[in-house]
């Protein structure tokens, strides 16, 4: 459970997921809020997932969908206006401030975890996490391929944009909500998946 004396769990907490496409940042903010969900049952968790906000998005049919699914089938980062609307919107209709907050995918630019920070502070005092899940470039390539990526010219070129930008931008917003006070936890992304979870689980000292 929870450690409820004299921490900072006391309180409902904020975890920012991180990590290149194929370090398994869904799969571990899923374990976690079930974790969660079972240490503190008295409180809500919710769980953002960026990707799926933007996924459905681009099945909406305008203009700005249609852009929006050219630039991530590329490979590319969308405008920060509109993770920034994205979160807003699904926060305004899900979130009260009393619930434990998962976010996956929503800071891949600074000005991005910016924003973040204004919005968690918005809705009260808590705890603010970032799990980083470090993972070699290869094997990040070897998973995405599994999952379905053709090992072709075009989803190569789209697989190495996502790596260069996270270079570019990702890294940078880590550092960003460092200085802002949040607490960054690096785990070794190369092992299986429950052994990711239970590090993920110490470092936020929670009992599985």
């Amino acid at each position: 459970m929870i450690q409820n004396n004299d921490s900072p769990f006391s309180l409902p907490i904020a975890v920012m997921f991180f990590g290149v496409s194929g370090s398994g940042k869904g799969t571990q903010a899923e374990l976690l809020e079930t974790a969660l969900k079972k240490a503190d049952p008295t409180r809500g968790v919710v769980r953002v997932e960026m990707g799926a906000l933007l996924r459905a998005l681009v099945k909406t049919d305008n203009t700005l969908a249609s852009r929006i699914e050219g630039i991530l089938s590329a490979g590319g980062l969308v405008p920060s206006f509109i993770p920034a609307y994205l979160l807003t919107d699904f926060l305004s209709r899900n979130f009260s401030g009393t619930e434990h907050l998962l976010l996956d995918g929503v800071a891949r630019r600074p000005i991005q975890s910016k924003l973040i920070n204004q919005m968690v502070a918005f809705y009260g005092k808590r705890p603010c996490h970032s799990i980083v899940l470090e993972l070699n470039r290869e094997t990040a390539r070897a998973r995405l391929i599994a999952r379905g990526r053709h090992d072709d010219s075009e989803a190569g070129q789209a697989i190495a944009r996502r790596f260069a930008w996270y270079e570019e931008q990702v890294v940078p917003s880590i550092a960003t909500l460092e200085r802002l006070s949040w607490q960054t936890h690096h785990i070794d992304g190369e092992r299986d998946v429950e052994t990711i979870h239970k590090d993920i689980l110490h470092c936020l000292n929670i009992s599985g």
